[in-house]
């Protein structure tokens, strides 16, 4: 028995095909004939015209439905006795009508999927209806509803646009897995988003060079992270050992001084430089500027600084007194 379609003459059984599963319709993607429900269709194989539903558009019923290949055939079967319906069958007889569209429910998102041709597939679905349609090359070859509380209601294209735009990508697995991976990771991992087919150890390889690639440069970071915290630590060794050597605090506040370069190099560095250079006890040395002045006579504590000579008189009470002898 011949397959109907507007390729082919008419013949007295009017087998039609429903569904080619290797054609892609003006929405955007195939659909695949092992994941059709055919309980409904079979249980009430309405034809309709147009997928208008009405009574009085039911033209005939459909026969024989069944997957043939990569075919979805049924024959019709027009109610002859309804003046409408005839008219319809005779175009289809006469040849000016060919075409023939599905009423599917998609019954979830999910179930438009990637193949490994990059193309989506609807993989699981609820056949409606099957309705003679005058253009059925048009987006509107194939019809999809949208049930909600018992109310079905054909969707608009932009529904189902939109419904597609929003799928992730997805990569097929060899052992028929399948592991949804949006466009910006495939990306990072360094694959091909053309690529259809995909090994689970390529992926694997994928995600381990990327891992590698981040640990790489942590340790590229960290390198350098710790080479400037041990130049901080130097600095402000160097920086409180000379403040003690100057005598701007007691050996004893080393560490507390080198604590805080490391909480705040800045806060410590104008701290210790606030503070003054304090008189050598043993010899009565003050260091000012770039040279040291021993104090021996009033003449040479007048030439001291006002810092350095309140800091003799507070740290050499007795040589202080002594000058005014």
């Amino acid at each position: 028995m011949d397959v109907y379609n507007e390729d082919t003459k008419v013949n007295q059984n009017m087998k039609f095909s429903l569904n080619d599963e290797t054609k892609i319709n003006q929405l955007g993607f195939r659909v695949l004939n092992s994941g059709i429900d055919l309980n409904r269709l079979k249980a009430n194989p309405v034809i309709l015209d147009m997928h208008t539903n009405n009574t009085s558009t039911v033209i005939g019923r459909w026969k024989n439905i069944q997957i043939e290949g990569h075919l979805l055939t049924a024959e019709a079967e027009f109610d002859l006795a309804d003046e409408y319906a005839a008219k319809i069958a005779g175009k289809v007889e006469r040849g000016f009508l060919k075409g023939v569209s599905l009423g599917l429910n998609p019954l979830s998102p999910d179930n438009f999927q990637i193949q490994p041709d990059s193309t989506y597939a609807l993989v699981k679905c609820e056949a409606m209806e099957a309705s003679i349609v005058a253009l059925p090359n048009n987006a509107n070859a194939l019809k999809l509803y949208a049930v909600s509380e018992g109310v079905e209601k054909i969707m608009e294209t932009s529904e189902i646009q939109l419904m597609l735009s929003n799928k992730p990508t997805q990569i097929k697995l060899k052992n028929k897995n399948m592991i949804k991976l949006t466009t910006s990771a495939m990306i990072a991992l360094g694959l091909n988003v053309d690529q259809g087919d995909i090994s689970a150890d390529k992926l694997s390889e994928a995600i381990l060079q990327l891992k590698a690639n981040y640990e790489a440069e942590k340790a590229k970071v960290n390198a350098i992270e710790q080479k400037e915290k041990e130049e901080q630590i130097k600095l402000s060794a160097e920086m409180v050992d000379k403040a003690i050597k100057e005598g701007k605090i007691e050996a004893t506040k080393r560490q507390s001084f080198i604590d805080l370069a490391a909480q705040n190099f800045e806060l410590a560095k104008s701290t210790l430089a606030s503070i003054p250079r304090k008189v050598d006890l043993a010899g009565q040395i003050v260091s000012q500027g770039s040279g040291a002045v021993e104090v021996k006579t009033l003449d040479d504590f007048q030439k001291l600084d006002l810092a350095a000579q309140l800091d003799f008189k507070n740290n050499n009470p007795q040589e202080y007194q002594k000058l005014f002898k």
